[in-house]
């Protein structure tokens, strides 16, 4: 199976979802990893090994490079990225979710998005995972994928609410423990994008100081990846049962890949590498109420 670099694993994740005809927050965000990430891979895969001061320097251009990236030059970051991993099959433009949405379809807008293969997707976030919340050593590798994913909203993509307390304790050891993982650890970009726009959204935060990182904000900024969509259930069935299917076969129909996932006393849409809650609803047209369906992102 190929090895991938860092950014491009980075990439294969965050990519996922995102609207990929137009620019959104979110892209923005993780489009400066990726500028961040393709720099301290550079320092990653030296023949000779990187030192601390080394790593600090590189570290240091990544944040800046990732901070002062213009328009343009995202612009062609994406599509070198996107069009590397469409070669090499694990990337593809598909129609965006948004688009089944009643006031997108109806309108005849045209959404794309990107989807990552889900094999290789669930191969990066499951190793991550493992190495993070599990016992043992933690490589300078997946620490560098953790921050760019922290840095560009993602995190709540791969751990939930309760994990992320765990993996927030586990990096405060590993900062004591190691200068360059403290330094990546307190090193920040994405005030860059929050600055751009006042719809940066943040969950609850914390401040964290101990000997070792005095001061240091350990927040993970959140940014909203994937939009709810109202799915009118004049085209579904009558019964419940029937408007479920209906609605699945309505998102299959618009180019996407759908089960239903056990999660607790719930079931739950996967719908391509994303996971959704359904349930009934009323919008309201002209003053008329129209029935129908919400799929509302479900979170880690």
């Amino acid at each position: 199976m190929k090895e991938w670099t860092l950014s491009q694993r980075y990439a294969i994740v965050a990519l996922d979802g995102l609207e990929s005809l137009h620019p959104s927050m979110a892209k923005d965000a993780v489009l400066r990893g990726i500028a961040a990430a393709k720099i301290l891979e550079v320092c990653m895969t030296a023949e000779e090994e990187c030192d601390c001061d080394t790593f600090q320097e590189k570290l240091k251009t990544a944040v800046e490079e990732a901070k002062s990236i213009h328009k343009k030059e995202r612009k062609k970051l994406e599509h070198e990225m996107a069009s590397l991993l469409e070669a090499d099959g694990v990337l593809e433009e598909v129609p965006d979710i948004l688009g089944c949405d009643i006031n997108y379809y109806t309108a005849g807008v045209e959404l794309k998005a990107y989807r990552s293969d889900s094999d290789v997707y669930l191969r990066i976030r499951e190793e991550l995972r493992a190495e993070i919340l599990e016992e043992g050593e933690v490589s300078i590798d997946s620490v560098i994928l953790l921050w760019l994913f922290r840095e560009s909203g993602c995190i709540h993509d791969l751990f939930s609410a309760k994990e992320q307390e765990r993996l927030q304790n586990r990096m405060l050891t590993l900062a004591a423990e190691q200068e360059m993982y403290h330094s990546l650890w307190q090193a920040e970009f994405y005030s860059a994008v929050e600055k751009l726009t006042e719809k940066f959204l943040r969950v609850k935060k914390k401040l964290f100081k101990n000997p070792y990182l005095e001061g240091v904000n350990l927040i993970f900024p959140y940014l909203e990846r994937r939009n709810a969509i109202f799915i009118d259930f004049v085209v579904l069935g009558t019964n419940v049962e029937q408007r479920r299917i209906a609605v699945m076969e309505h998102l299959v129909q618009h180019g996407h890949y759908v089960e239903e996932v056990k999660s607790g006393s719930e079931t739950l849409l996967k719908v391509d590498n994303n996971y959704y809650r359904i349930f009934p609803g009323t919008v309201r047209a002209y003053k008329v109420p129209i029935q129908g369906a919400n799929i509302v992102p479900v979170y880690w």
